[in-house]
């Protein structure tokens, strides 16, 4: 709880200094935004990713062959105003489903925009006929928040309850793993691909991998962990 008063402080005095010095007056719900974008950050900070093993760096490991594993990840900065979320789904063999990304027009945090692309993304796959999934994401937080009630009194409440109520009622199973940042990076990409390339609120569905990972996707493939 400390930290977090720091945080809201640090960014109270800096956007009073830039109002003194002539800048643009910031308003409260911008200081709000910006606390909650570096309290994920600072989250992710002191909660490292796992250390380098014998055999290289930790990646994505694919589900169970009953599963499939649909990770995301978001693109959040209250500075840029460029916000946006992606996903990818993926079976047992780490073949491509399906990934998807979605423009932001506004979220009020780093954790809502989180949750935004984690609802919209399960909703996708439940209508892809995808009963048995793993979500996976990078943000601890938000792993907290889908698997207990303790955020459900907080602005973001309403939205986790929500995500929870589509887990239980449209999956025969559905489970919340938190993982290092550095196993989520194609999720990652297709995030900032909707922040920065799609037209604002617009959201895109693949069915085939895209390009711009084609060579991440291929890294997580079992063969090439070998």
């Amino acid at each position: 709880m400390q930290y977090k008063v720091f945080v809201f402080l640090w960014r109270w005095w800096a956007a009073r200094n830039k109002a003194n010095a002539g800048d643009k007056k910031v308003c409260p719900a911008e200081i709000c935004n910006s606390v909650a974008f570096y309290l994920m950050e600072f989250d992710k900070l002191f909660n490292p990713e796992q250390p380098v093993t014998r055999s290289g760096i930790q990646k994505w490991k694919p589900p169970h062959a009953d599963c499939y594993k649909i990770n995301v990840d978001a693109s959040f900065n209250p500075e840029t105003k460029k916000e946006g979320w992606g996903f990818i789904a993926r079976d047992c063999n780490g073949r491509f489903l399906e990934g998807g990304a979605r423009n932001i027009i506004r979220a009020a945090s780093a954790l809502q925009a989180e949750a935004l692309g984690i609802l919209r993304s399960i909703e996708r796959v439940a209508e892809l006929g995808m009963t048995r999934i793993i979500i996976e994401t990078d943000a601890e937080i938000l792993g907290r928040a889908l698997t207990s009630e303790e955020y459900d009194r907080g602005s973001d409440g309403g939205l986790f309850r929500q995500i929870r109520n589509l887990m239980d009622s449209q999956f025969v199973f559905c489970s919340v793993s938190v993982c290092p940042r550095i196993c989520s990076s194609v999720a990652d990409k297709l995030a900032a691909h909707g922040a920065s390339a799609i037209n604002a609120g617009s959201c895109v569905f693949m069915s085939q991998i895209p390009n711009f990972v084609y060579d991440l996707v291929s890294s997580d493939m079992p063969r090439a962990n070998k």
